[in-house]
């Protein structure tokens, strides 16, 4: 542990007894306290200190997102009672904060009926917006703040970067995760923590290793509207600090979120379809090759029909087979009946193209039966499992991948 750390480490302890004392001395009377901390580790980390160190018994209220109201919040929840003291925890996850401490400045006088301290954990963000919006409310409170090392805020941009590329290289490839089930929402929790130890890093002079620059620019680009240029220069940034690392199954993996920016945008941009479409393609199969010289066909098996989509749109059949085959090889072996099933659909495609009709009859068929092999092998679906089958099922309804070589296919025999 280096001096800073251990000054840290001090400071906070000494922010841990002055609330201590702030909660000892006005036992019966009202009293504010605001405990700052930008980061729910470091702060469930004080709340059991305190638990374990304060003499007084501290009730804990944790608001609902939906909250509306401070002090109705807190008068619900205590009735008649009178604890001997209330720390709330929760103010950075509400959905509407502005009104919420507007509301608690307009009717700031009733908080003296609660005779006892309140002690309030806010964020950085937060203590701004008391300052800005409520200050006579502000004016009322002490304040402590509680920071983290630079060791823990390294370990938890570590732990959220490696989270994020778990769930996401977990995930099917057809179930895009959104940011609420990778916990990175733009405005969450979790997503102002990071940015906040970001900027306490650099403020403190930390420079970060490649790989965590790596995986934040993957994240910005994940937090940034995928529909937005930022988002794609955020991935290219990420995929150059991979290169750089050597890591070829996360430059796979930007490689093809990279193609997928510019899928999204050939579908959005009509008349540039064509040429996003062609950047599409090359971002997939560069993305294909690094998963297989990462020695990983399994991320390859994962997004290589995304490879074969982007093909079928551009009507490039005679790649689009190449690409099909090869994709049966890897589903084949990382045996996965959708993705097998989307492939015979490719390939009805192909054998139309060519007025194949049998050939073409003969792989539609085969993509129903592993399709219809696959679904009812799913019992009592999970809502998870829901969202997955309805998305299959609907494959060969949608973007041009519609059950047309099925019926043509069959009405040709």
């Amino acid at each position: 542990m280096n001096d800073s750390s251990a000054e840290l480490i001090q400071i906070n302890q000494e922010s841990l007894k002055t609330l201590i004392r702030g909660i000892t001395y006005f036992q019966e009377e009202f009293s504010l306290i605001l405990a700052v901390c930008n980061y729910r580790t470091l702060r469930e980390q004080i709340v059991q200190q305190l638990r374990e160190q304060c003499p007084v018994q501290i009730r804990e209220l944790v608001l609902e997102k939906s909250v509306q109201t401070l002090y109705t919040r807190i008068a619900e929840e205590l009735g008649a009672q009178q604890p001997n003291a209330l720390m709330i925890v929760g103010l950075e996850s509400l959905i509407e904060i502005d009104p919420v401490l507007t509301a608690t400045n307009q009717i700031r006088e009733e908080f003296r009926n609660f005779n006892f301290p309140l002690v309030l954990w806010v964020t950085d963000a937060i203590l701004c917006k008391l300052i800005r919006l409520i200050p006579d409310f502000h004016s009322w409170a002490t304040t402590v703040e509680f920071q983290m090392t630079v060791d823990e805020l390294i370990q938890l941009i570590r732990q959220t970067v490696e989270e994020v590329f778990a769930k996401v290289l977990n995930s099917r490839d057809n179930v895009f995760l959104d940011n609420a089930a990778l916990d990175i929402e733009n405005g969450s929790p979790r997503c102002a923590e990071l940015k906040s130890a970001c900027e306490e890093l650099q403020h403190r002079g930390v420079t970060l290793d490649p790989e965590l620059e790596a995986g934040l620019e993957f994240i910005w680009g994940r937090v940034a509207d995928n529909s937005d240029v930022a988002s794609r220069h955020h991935y290219e940034q990420s995929l150059a600090w991979w290169k750089q690392t050597g890591d070829r199954s996360r430059s796979g993996l930007l490689l093809f979120y990279i193609g997928d920016w510019w899928r999204y945008y050939a579908a959005r941009h009509r008349v540039e379809h064509q040429q996003a479409g062609d950047r599409a393609r090359e971002y997939f199969q560069q993305s294909i090759q690094a998963f297989e010289q990462a020695n990983r066909p399994d991320l390859a098996a994962k997004f290589i029909n995304f490879w074969a989509e982007v093909l079928h749109r551009l009507k490039d059949w005679h790649k689009l087979e190449l690409v099909a085959q090869k994709a049966l090889v890897l589903h084949q072996t990382h045996y996965d009946q959708f993705r097998q099933a989307r492939v015979y659909g490719f390939l009805a495609e192909v054998e139309l193209s060519k007025s194949w009709w049998i050939e073409a009859k003969q792989a539609a068929e085969q993509a129903l039966i592993l399709l219809h092999d696959a679904t009812k092998t799913i019992l009592n679906p999970s809502p998870a499992q829901s969202v997955l089958l309805d998305l299959e099922l609907s494959f060969h309804q949608r973007n041009g991948l519609k059950p047309r070589p099925f019926r043509t296919a069959l009405q040709k025999d």
